[in-house]
């Protein structure tokens, strides 16, 4: 198969629930017939949640078949789509195996290393495969600063790309007063999220304000610790677990503010969504992403360490729908400006045309490759090894 168009792969190495996956949905849709730029996904070890939802929405996906069970067989499966296509720009976008296969793409194609996390490992694996990279992209500008100061008189180009989100149509009206419905979207886990944090916030405010009410969405390690935590608040405080990307809308539709406390963060897609749709956020006062959104006029920034001041926040909220609804307005209006899924289409288009290179790239029919980087020259992953390790692989299964 041939394409005319110039087609951009977007690789991760696993698509599953959650941000980093869901933005590669995000764009593949944005780009849909946005001039002669045409975006696929490929999941390195397979399609997951997101893949699946990407693949029933009628989008470009492609994945190494069951056959495949060494990473380097994943890599040349992956390579030969890519050849199929004459790809022009690839997006290492999630785990070191996806930026792994930047080492096979050749030159004339754009190699791009997405950094959507603003934790240290992901600058270290980034930092690892900058002898194959173009552009690095941030999505939040904070990242991009660190990853300037990383690359030293490296001439690297580093882009800052942040998130857009699918918007309301028209900016969703709300009725001032009424109870105050918060809202959790995100993974119910420890790290990062910090939700036993969010728990003592939570029992603080429900404390305080009779009608309060508290919705998690997501699902984690920590999910059935925290519902028998709130047992005895089953009124007040529902658990919904793991949501379908296509029904957050209205879920997020049906409340009034957004909570996040986590201790480092990108740019959280779901804070876009939420804000995007007039809930106004509860969250902390990160350099990355965060800040760059979110203000005095539009949220309620916290200190990552005051619980009482992240508890004061949603308080003030409930206590005063006036403050509520402009905020609200605010958080609507300046979200869907700049971060709507069309936005960052437009984006991404403009930096692939500004750097793409003049010559095309020599694809080959297929391609050889070898141990990830990291294990690469260990005699148990020679090629004559290959058939060994396979057998292993599948006796495994």
């Amino acid at each position: 198969m041939t394409v005319s168009n110039k087609t951009i792969v977007i690789l991760s190495e696993t698509l599953p629930l959650g941000g980093t996956a869901t933005f590669v949905m995000n764009l593949c849709r944005g780009m849909a017939g946005r001039g002669d730029w045409f975006a696929a996904a490929a999941g390195l070890r397979g399609l997951n949640e997101i893949g699946q939802q990407i693949q029933r929405a009628g989008l470009t996906i492609f994945a190494p078949g069951e056959s495949a069970v060494l990473h380097e067989e994943r890599i040349e499966e992956i390579y030969r789509q890519c050849a199929d296509r004459n790809t022009r720009a690839v997006v290492a976008g999630l785990g070191s195996g996806a930026f792994d296969f930047l080492r096979y793409v050749p030159e004339g194609c754009l190699r791009i290393g997405m950094i959507q996390s603003d934790d240290g490992c992901v600058y270290d694996l980034v930092e690892r495969y900058l002898p194959w990279i173009d552009i690095v992209c941030g999505v939040s500008q904070e990242i991009c600063r660190k990853m300037e100061a990383r690359l030293g008189s490296r001439r690297i180009a580093v882009v800052h790309q942040p998130y857009g989100v699918p918007m309301p149509e028209t900016p969703i009206v709300r009725e001032e007063g009424g109870p105050l419905r918060v809202l959790y979207l995100g993974r119910v886990i420890e790290e990062q999220k910090r939700v036993g944090l969010m728990a003592r916030v939570m029992k603080r405010t429900l404390a305080e304000v009779p009608d309060l009410q508290w919705t998690i969405a997501g699902d984690g390690p920590d999910l059935a610790a925290m519902r028998e935590d709130f047992s005895g608040h089953k009124e007040r405080v529902r658990f919904l677990g793991g949501v379908p990307y296509q029904d957050v809308p209205a879920m997020v539709a049906a409340h009034d503010a957004y909570f996040l406390c986590s201790d480092y963060e990108g740019l959280p897609l779901s804070l876009l969504e939420s804000m995007g749709a007039g809930l106004v956020p509860v969250v902390s006062n990160l350099p990355s992403g965060i800040s760059e959104v979110v203000n005095d006029e539009n949220g309620i920034r916290v200190n990552i360490d005051d619980e009482a001041g992240f508890a004061q926040g949603v308080i003030r909220l409930a206590n005063d729908p006036e403050l509520r609804a402009a905020m609200s307005r605010q958080a609507s209006e300046q979200v869907r400006e700049s971060h709507s899924t069309e936005a960052m289409a437009r984006r991404w288009v403009d930096m692939l045309e500004a750097h793409l290179p003049d010559r095309l790239p020599a694809w080959n029919s297929s391609c050889t490759a070898r141990a990830p980087m990291e294990l690469d020259g260990q005699w148990q992953f020679s090629p004559a090894m290959r058939p060994v390790r396979k057998l292993l692989k599948r006796l495994k299964r």
